[in-house]
Parts: C-alpha cells; sequence; structure tokens
C-alpha cells in the first residue's frame, strides 16, 4: 500500500559549501521544511505533502536563489537554481507553474503516468478513475462482463493495486477494481504500469495511487451541476445472431434490441476547503451525487421470461462523500484524517415487452433494491489516519491505520425463494408447452447483508547516510467477507434441453444419459431437463504481511542506483477462519537505475529489474475450501405447469456435479497443495526521456513481462486415483477427489484423506503425472511518446505502443467465457489437463497497437478545447467448443476446450486460442469545450462529447461454439459495444475567499 507514496520528493544539485541549506514552503498552508546540502551540493528532502512550493538556497545565511515548484505524489521534482551572484546579492529564477514541467523527474524509474487535478478539469474525459486509468500507456480496458478492473501491462484486471491516500481500497472479496471518492476531491493520480519499487506490493499489473486534495491558508468553494441528456445520446446498435449456416431460423436475425434503449445521467458536487487554525489545521469537504436513469430491452427475442421482465427501468444513484483533516503540529510533525463513502445503490423495476409492437407493459412484474451492487460490485467506506514525522533532517517515519467497509444489500420484490427458475431455448421448447418461468428473478443473487471489511496498519522508515537513503517498511493487512457468495434464485435452474439423437446415449455434464427414446412420449422426441443447483454462500478470511528493504545510492552526482527487497506473505481461511493456504515467504528482488546524462534533468536514460508477486481474493475461499454446491440432475418430463416447471418427471440420474460441489464441508487440509509457489512475474524495463526543448518532450521505453507462476485449482481426481491404485491403498471410504489449489506446471504435495477418517497421505505427483504444462503470460511492449509541455496556451501528448500479450493463462481472471468467469484466481483454466491442448495464444488483453493522444488549447483567455483520442487494435477471437477425445472421459465441460468447427461436438478439430482473427479497431475521440467568462469570475460554462465518431466498436462476442456438443445459434454474435455518442453540459462555480 505504500503510504509513502502519498507524498513527493524535491531534489538538486548546487555548488555545495560547508551550513548551506534548501527551504521549502507550502504556499498554500506556509509549512516550512529545510535541509542541510551535502559536501557534494546534493540535497534530496522527502514526505512532502503535493502542492506548491517556494524552494529557497540559502548559502551562508543569504538568500541566493528561489524558484516555484510543484511537488506530486510518489515522484521527484528538481528544484533548479540559476549560479549564484556576487557576496550578498541574490539571484532568483521565478518558474510559473502551469501544466506540465518541461523537465524530467531523474530521480525515478517508475513508468507510468501522473495527472494533476488542473491537467484532468481540462480533457474531455468521464468523471471517474478508470477514465484516468485509460489515459496511461500499456493499459487497456478488461473484460467488459467484468464490473470493473482494468488490464495493466498484459496483467488480469484483478492483478491491481488501489490506494487513497496511501490507504488501500482495493475490492478485498474479488480484487476487480476499488472504492472511489468525489471526482473534483482528486488532487493527482499516479498510474504506475511497471517499474515500481519494493514500496509497492500486491500487483502484477499495475498501480493506482490517488491522492487527495487539502485545504489551505485561503478559503475556497465550490459547486458543479451537468446533465447529458436522453436527447443527445446516439441510438445504441442492436444484437443480431450471427451468420452460423446452422440455424436458418436465427442467422443474421435480431437477437436484443438496443436501439430504443434510452439514458440519462446527472451529476451535482459541492466542496469546501479552508484554515480551521490558520497555518495550523486545515478542512476539505467533498459530495457528489451520481443519478442515472436507464430504460431498456433486457429480454432477448427468444427469452422465456419477456413477458414479466422483457423490459427494465434502473434508476442508479451514487452518493459519495470525502473528508480530510490536516494538522501540522509543527514543520516536523503531521497528522492527516481521511474519510470517504462510496455508496451506490439501484432500483429495477421489470416489465413486460413485445418484440412485434415494441410495447412496454404498463405492470410492474417485478422489482430489485440493491446497495453496494452484487457481491462483485464496489463501493464502501473508508476511513484512515497517517502520521509524517521528520524526526531529523536524516530521518522520517510514516505511520498508517485504517479501516475500510462494503456492505452488500440485495431485495428483490415479488421474489418467490422456492420458486425454481426456467430456462429454455426455442428450438428445445416442445410443441404446445407453457416455458414461461413464473419466478420473476431470473440469475443468481447474493445474499442480502453481506459485507467486506479490511483493516490495515503500516509502518515506513528512512534514514539519510551520506550518498545512500536507507528506506524500510512493513504493512499487515486483515480481510473478512461476511455472507459472501450467490446462489441461484429459487434454488435451482430448470434448464430444458433436446437432443436430435434420441436412439443414442447422451453426454453430459457430470457423466452421460441413456437414450431417451426406451422412455415414449416426448423423451422419445429428444427433450429432457436438467436441473442445475447452485450455491457458494459462506464467510471468508484472508491476510496479508510485508516487509520491505530499500538502498537509494547515489553513485554519481547523475547516475541513481536503487535496489531493494521485499517480503511477502499471505494467508486465506475459511468459513471457520482455519487457514487452508499460507504462504510466509514471498521474497522479490527490484533494482532500479537513473541517469541523467547532461547532469541538468534534460535527459534521462533508466532501467528496472524486478519480481512481482499477487495475493489470492478472500473469495477462492467460497468454492475453493467452503461447502459450495454445483449439481447436474437430468429428467425426463410430460408436461410443464403454470411456472413453467417440467410435470410427469422420471430421474434420469443422481444428482451429479463435475467438481464434487454437493455442499458437504471440506477438509482445510486437502483443499490446497502443501508449500506452493507464490504467483509471480519477472519484468524487466529500459527506455530513456528527453526534453528536447521547452517545446518538446519525448521518449521510449521496452516492457518484457513474463508470469513465472500462478496458483488456480485443479479438479481432476485421476491422478490421485492412480497414485491409489499404484501404492495399494485402500479407497472404499474415500469420498473422492473434489478441487484443490495447486500450482499448475509444478510438482505439488497433496494431503489426500483416503481412509476417510481424516488420516492423511502425503501424495507428492510431478508436472507430469498431474499432466499440466508450466503456466506462460509474456507481456512485451514498445511505448514512445512526444509531449508538448504547457506552453503557448497549449499543451498535448501522443503515446503510441506496440505489444504483445501471449501465454496459456490470463492469468487470475479468465475472460474468454461467455460472461467472463467470476471466480478470480479458481478459474476453469486448469481444472483438467485436457482444457488446455490449445491453449496457447494471444490472450484477451492483446491490442498489437494503440494509439492514446490527448491534449487541451487555450484558444483565448476565456475559452479552452481539450480533446481525447483512442485507436486500438481489436481484441483477438478464439473459438471454445467440446472436446471429441474427452466424449468419454468424462473430464471436461462442453463448452470451454479450444475445439470447434465441427457439424457436431463429436466432430471438432483443434482451434488454438486467438486464431480465429481479431475483433475490428476501437476508434473513439471525446471533444470538449470550456468558457470561463470574465465578467463572472470563477464561472465556468463546459460541453464534453463522447465518441464523437459514434463508433459503436464491437468489443466481445460469444466464442462458445457447443453446448452438450449440440452447436449453438449464439456463436460470434456481439456481446458488447462501445458506448453511443453522447454529450454532458456542465456548469461550475468556484470562489476562493480573501
Amino acid at each position: 500500500m505504500a503510504q509513502s507514496n502519498a507524498s513527493g520528493t524535491v531534489f538538486g544539485k548546487v555548488a555545495g559549501g560547508a551550513g548551506d541549506t534548501i527551504v521549502l514552503k507550502n504556499t498554500g498552508t506556509n509549512a516550512t521544511r529545510s535541509s542541510a546540502i551535502d559536501a557534494n551540493g546534493n540535497f534530496r528532502v522527502t514526505s512532502l505533502p503535493i502542492g506548491t512550493y517556494t524552494a529557497t538556497l540559502v548559502k551562508g545565511g543569504a538568500t541566493v536563489g528561489t524558484t516555484q515548484l510543484e511537488v506530486l505524489a510518489g515522484q521527484g521534482v528538481e528544484a533548479s537554481f540559476d549560479a549564484p551572484a556576487v557576496a550578498g546579492t541574490t539571484a532568483v529564477q521565478t518558474v510559473r507553474v502551469a501544466g506540465r514541467r518541461s523537465r524530467i523527474d531523474v530521480s525515478s524509474s517508475n513508468n507510468g503516468a501522473t495527472f494533476t487535478a488542473r491537467e484532468l478539469e481540462k480533457l474531455p474525459i468521464g468523471r471517474n478513475v478508470e477514465s484516468i486509468v485509460q489515459l496511461a500507456p500499456n493499459t487497456t480496458r478488461g473484460d467488459p462482463s467484468y464490473p470493473a478492473g482494468a488490464s495493466f501491462g498484459g496483467g488480469g484486471a484483478s492483478e491491481n493495486a488501489y490506494y487513497i491516500n496511501g490507504m488501500v481500497a482495493t475490492n478485498a472479496l474479488t480484487q476487480l477494481g476499488a472504492m472511489e471518492l468525489p471526482f473534483g476531491a482528486i488532487a493527482q493520480a499516479q498510474i504506475l504500469t511497471g517499474g515500481f519499487g519494493v514500496e509497492f506490493g500486491r500487483s502484477t499489473g499495475g498501480v493506482v495511487n490517488i491522492t487527495t486534495k487539502s485545504g489551505t491558508n485561503t478559503w475556497e468553494a465550490g459547486a458543479m451541476a451537468s446533465i447529458t441528456p436522453r436527447s443527445t445520446r446516439a441510438s445504441y446498435r442492436d444484437q443480431y445472431y450471427s451468420n452460423t449456416g446452422a440455424f436458418p431460423e436465427t442467422d443474421g436475425k435480431l437477437y436484443l434490441r438496443r436501439q430504443d434503449n434510452e439514458l440519462q445521467q446527472t451529476q451535482a458536487s459541492a466542496w469546501v476547503g479552508g484554515p480551521l487554525i490558520p497555518d495550523t489545521l486545515f478542512g476539505f469537504v467533498a459530495l457528489e451525487q451520481t443519478k442515472s436513469e436507464a430504460d431498456q430491452v433486457v429480454g432477448s427475442t427468444t427469452s422465456t421470461t419477456l413477458n414479466n421482465s422483457g423490459f427494465r427501468n434502473a434508476e442508479t444513484t451514487t452518493k459519495r462523500y470525502y473528508g480530510k483533516l490536516d494538522w501540522n503540529i509543527n514543520d516536523n510533525h503531521r497528522l492527516e484524517f481521511t474519510a470517504i463513502g462510496d455508496l451506490p445503490k439501484s432500483d429495477y423495476d421489470y416489465r413486460g415487452y413485445n418484440y412485434a409492437t415494441r410495447a412496454v407493459g404498463s405492470t410492474v412484474t417485478s422489482s430489485i433494491h440493491q446497495e453496494f451492487g452484487p457481491a462483485h460490485a464496489n463501493g464502501g467506506e473508508l476511513q484512515s489516519l497517517r502520521y509524517v514525522g521528520n524526526l531529523t533532517d536524516n530521518l522520517t517515519i510514516n505511520a498508517l491505520y485504517g479501516k475500510t467497509q462494503s456492505r452488500h444489500i440485495y431485495e428483490p420484490f415479488g421474489y418467490n425463494p422456492a420458486l425454481p427458475q426456467v430456462s429454455a431455448a426455442a428450438a428445445n421448447r416442445a410443441p404446445g408447452l407453457n416455458y414461461v418461468a413464473g419466478q420473476k428473478v431470473t440469475s443468481t443473487i447474493p445474499l442480502s447483508g453481506s459485507k467486506d471489511d479490511v483493516t490495515s496498519k503500516r509502518l515506513d522508515l528512512e534514514y539519510k547516510l551520506g550518498n545512500h537513503t536507507l528506506r524500510a517498511g512493513l504493512d499487515n493487512n486483515k480481510a473478512v467477507s461476511t455472507g459472501a457468495g450467490e446462489a441461484y434464485a429459487g434454488g435451482s435452474l430448470m434448464q430444458y434441453q433436446r437432443t436430435t439423437t434420441p436412439n443414442q446415449s447422451i453426454n453430459v455434464s457430470g457423466g452421460s444419459l441413456p437414450a431417451l427414446s426406451q422412455f415414449g412420449g416426448l423423451a422419445a422426441q429428444g427433450y429432457y431437463v436438467r436441473n442445475i443447483i447452485y450455491s457458494t454462500i459462506s464467510n471468508a478470511y484472508a491476510g496479508q504481511d510485508a516487509q520491505y528493504l530499500e538502498d537509494r545510492w547515489q553513485v554519481t552526482k547523475d547516475v541513481l542506483l536503487t535496489a531493494g527487497l521485499r517480503r511477502e506473505g499471505f494467508y486465506n481461511a475459511n468459513q471457520d477462519n482455519t487457514k487452508y493456504i499460507e504462504m510466509k515467504n514471498q521474497y522479490a528482488p527490484r533494482v532500479n537505475a537513473s541517469w541523467d546524462v547532461n547532469g541538468d534533468a534534460s535527459f534521462k536514460v533508466f532501467g528496472s529489474l524486478g519480481r512481482y508477486t499477487i495475493q489470492i481474493p478472500t473469495m477462492v475461499a467460497l468454492r475453493g475450501a467452503n461447502g459450495s454446491t454445483y449439481t447436474f440432475q437430468y429428467y425426463t418430463y410430460t408436461g410443464t405447469d403454470a411456472n413453467g416447471l417440467p410435470t410427469g418427471t422420471t430421474q434420469l440420474t443422481e444428482p451429479v456435479s463435475n467438481n464434487n460441489e454437493y455442499g458437504q464441508a471440506k477438509d482445510p487440509k486437502t483443499v490446497a497443495a502443501q508449500n506452493m509457489k507464490p504467483a509471480y512475474q519477472d519484468e524487466f524495463t529500459i527506455g530513456m526521456e528527453r526534453a528536447f526543448s521547452p517545446n518538446l518532450n519525448f521518449g521510449a521505453k521496452v516492457t518484457y513481462r513474463k508470469l513465472k507462476s500462478t496458483i488456480d485449482d485443479l479438479c481432476d481426481p485421476r491422478p490421485f486415483d492412480a497414485y491409489a491404485e499404484r501404492n495399494n491403498i485402500d479407497t472404499s471410504n474415500y469420498a473422492g477427489f473434489g478441487c484443490a489449489t495447486f500450482n499448475p506446471g509444478r510438482s505439488n504435495e497433496f494431503l489426500v484423506d483416503y481412509a476417510g477418517n481424516q488420516t492423511y497421505t502425503k501424495v507428492n505427483l510431478s508436472a507430469e503425472e498431474l499432466g499440466f504444462d508450466k503456466p506462460t503470460r509474456t507481456y512485451a511492449a514498445l511505448d514512445m511518446f512526444f509531449e508538448h509541455p504547457y506552453r503557448n496556451g497549449w499543451y498535448a501528448k501522443v503515446n503510441y505502443t506496440l505489444s504483445r500479450n501471449r501465454g496459456n493463462t490470463e492469468g487470475q481472471t479468465l475472460s474468454d467465457t461467455t460472461s467472463a468467469q467470476g471466480d478470480v484466481a479458481a478459474t476453469q483454466t486448469w481444472d483438467f489437463p485436457e482444457l488446455m491442448v490449445g491453449a496457447y495464444g494471444l490472450l484477451p488483453n492483446d491490442r498489437k497497437h494503440q494509439i492514446k493522444a490527448f491534449g487541451f488549447y487555450d484558444v483565448t483567455p476565456e475559452i479552452t478545447a481539450g480533446a481525447n483520442l483512442l485507436l486500438a487494435s481489436g481484441r483477438p477471437r478464439s473459438c471454445s467448443g467440446a472436446d471429441p477425445t474427452a466424449i468419454d472421459s468424462g473430464y471436461h465441460y462442453n463448452s470451454a476446450a479450444h475445439y470447434c468447427f465441427g457439424a457436431t461436438g463429436e466432430e471438432n478439430t483443434l482451434s488454438p486460442r486467438g486464431t480465429v482473427g481479431r475483433l475490428p479497431w476501437e476508434k473513439t475521440l471525446d471533444l470538449n469545450l470550456v468558457y470561463k467568462p470574465a465578467y463572472a469570475k470563477g464561472l465556468s460554462l463546459r460541453v464534453d462529447v463522447y465518441n464523437v465518431l459514434n463508433d459503436q466498436s464491437i468489443q466481445k462476442v460469444y466464442e462458445a461454439y457447443n453446448d452438450d456438443y449440440a452447436r449453438v445459434a449464439t456463436y460470434e454474435m456481439p456481446s458488447y459495444f462501445t458506448a453511443p455518442r453522447s454529450a454532458k453540459f456542465t456548469v461550475e462555480y468556484n470562489y476562493r475567499f480573501k
């Protein structure tokens, strides 16, 4: 969490002399720091609150130079002075602080970008952290099926770390995204995409480091209101079935009507800040409310619930608050208290819909109220207390304590918990029967009232010793998820099926069915039904701790070498708070170097080499260690009732489970391999940055990342059965192997209770016996940028990234499935070796080319125009289907293998990942215009137009080719598009009191 990076550093080089000092004064709060300059003329002042400072160089008691500069969080800024004049006189250099600095930060080898509030307010971007993330190079949007998260440097959407004023804000349950704060409270946003030091951990993707606004000695207040009207939003693209050639009844036809959907968003915010006690105690408070009203068709043309819930009216209100107190006890001791609330709530009303007439039902058939969204969404409350003490010129201490809580409320109205759901594709319906579901809630739902709590502690020390700056730190996080998980609304899902070969046995999930013709009636025509029961609701616990040591060695006046070692540990515990995974020692060495080539911060060559690790989220326990249920049971039927449920059923199978999930409590000793290796990634970067002139900065960087180890779950019992057979172990009381967390591609040691009496056998299985190759994910990228610093009224930056992201695993997430698998770090990827055949290829987060350009131009003192452009190659396409080589084994999922294109599932051929082409390029241009009339100081009128070209490019398609070995009509159908063009109108007023 690196709360020391909630502050910044000032450094520099002057002609040294005994007793020379550098004095830094915050222009907003008058807080002052002094530091001696060493014999070589070097100085470095750390742990400075962000903001604008006046730096004064004092020689022999006389002021010989001043400069003004801006301190950025987690970065260094050089204080540069003119050569001193004749003794007793003052040589003053004044730098106007506006926009970007033209010099290069030679004190850091971090990769990424930092954006200030001043820059963000001039760019046409959304008022959320995710929009800021997408401005940085080496970032792409995560799979749109995930509720949050982005891909940094080819990593999964759950592999990032988020901090606000140094306090961890990452979603504790899933690690997908984080809570947010009022956008106007953001002072700086640092987006780190690689090369970060040992103070940061728990990320194999990137780091989002938010620093917030504080009060100053001048009272200020403001308010903002905006609206994005329905009338300014272009029509949404409809979804159409692709032309598969196999389904004439649906090929090329409408699947989901979206062009009549409407969305309107309003936002209002207010803020005030100032001195509660001048020069000593400062406060800043911000409030924000965002309201979205959406009317949309949610039922497809083949939905069985169109008459009940085909149309939805959704109203989402997100209230956010932020408060901060800064107490400058004296110039050397400071306390900060931060309180943040991110409180979303949504209300959904469902009505019937008629595709033929486009008529919406007048009666609300069901409703849902939720707060903080379902269990995988973000939101919550955060409080943190941070202390910074400059005990001497050479010794600084940072300490932080904080808590977060997210509570999830889910209240469906008209919900019948005893009534199963119904699903019946058109091709699977017997003529004359009712397949309209009586259950109004048609999804898996979380337990209302579940919550996630995190407690965090951290301590950092820094000591300057000659040319060395020694740093050390430790932190500890404890997370508790109560009542987490989800279950099928109504207890189960009745899913109607049909086979075209009723005279033959049928391969299904969990086994096979006998030929249906012997049962007569509808069964003889191939009709049957499966009942799916799914529930993961339970408690989960997790903890992480870390320590680090680092030495920043100024080798010469122009070469800085940073070397550090981070040790991390983590554990995950089941519903009884019994640990089932514990990693005590994960070592992550990192080395960074920066060379100030010209000695004047105009040309930097830098590089880094390091190891980065990632922990497992609490949600893994829900299915991995707790008593989860996921069973299939098959029946014939003779009819249906008024609720669409089958009547006259004949049982074809007992409940079966692919992963032995029958709701039984799991033994914590058997659900994870012993002595696992951490999930980690090695990274190498090298690059240069050049301040070529006052009007031009440019640079280039190469990044190479290689995943070396991962942690996921294994669900294949065959290696354990084979081990028992080889060693003549009695298995008559063995309950069978379910799933266990392990290291794919390595030897693993498991504890197995073959005797069924908690007597454990150590089972050592090699990578070959388990049947998996090593996990691979490599990301290679070339980044280039050109930047025009703010000068002559305009600022612009262009980033180009050429990259490749290949491997056999995306990481902790799995975007290949239709809705992206929500079981973070427990995906189906490594369940059976058969699923990995053909798995190597271009990964979903690969974008070969990306161009990001943004900037603004002060047309006049009153008018500013801004632009933001994204041009990105489309996502690689794959095809997943049934594995014809695994039909008889039972160890497969019917649409998860890399086999496709057969007339039937049995005839599929190998289709390696990423070999079916790419989706179209994404081309998004956003523009804005801001008018600040001179006659009304503090007032601004603004219009932002997003996706000006209305390029609703395809973001994702259905890649599943089969289901239960039968072709599906939805293959290749687009499922997500870029949002259509919209316009937002904003009025804002700021007032600074004299």
